[in-house]
């Protein structure tokens, strides 16, 4: 990935390299950065990053976010969800924050909820006087 994000960096525990292909389940502990493919279910504990080159086809759950290559399936990021320039994601997202850059592809619903899970509902009220 040309450019690191964020505020939300942490320590990567586990790398999917280029050219690596991993077919299950995945649950790791700290941060994970994949630049293969997973075909899987993928659970991190801290901070995921999807390089340019990294393709996950399963459902993410984690803390963070940084997606810069291809994710096909629902996304739940409790804290923040990141897609960069470049990258694909084709499915639904929940998550508190959303950050969206030019240039991404993104096919879903989104829903966003405040901190405490309570969703936050916002209504247009037009005043008759």
């Amino acid at each position: 990935m040309s450019k690191e994000s964020s505020t939300y960096m942490s320590a990567v525990n586990s790398i999917i390299g280029p050219g690596s292909i991993i077919k299950g389940d995945l649950k790791i502990e700290g941060g994970l950065r994949v630049d293969g493919t997973i075909e899987g279910t993928v659970e991190v504990t801290d901070t995921l990053t999807v390089g340019q080159d990294g393709l996950i086809k399963g459902d993410v759950k984690v803390k963070h976010a940084i997606i810069g290559g291809s994710v096909l399936g629902v996304v739940h990021a409790d804290i923040q969800l990141e897609l960069q320039n470049g990258s694909r994601l084709e499915g639904d997202i929940f998550t508190r924050s959303l950050v969206i850059e030019e240039g991404v592809f993104f096919e879903g619903k989104c829903q966003m909820r405040q901190e405490g899970g309570k969703r936050k509902i916002v209504e247009n009220v037009e005043k008759n006087e």
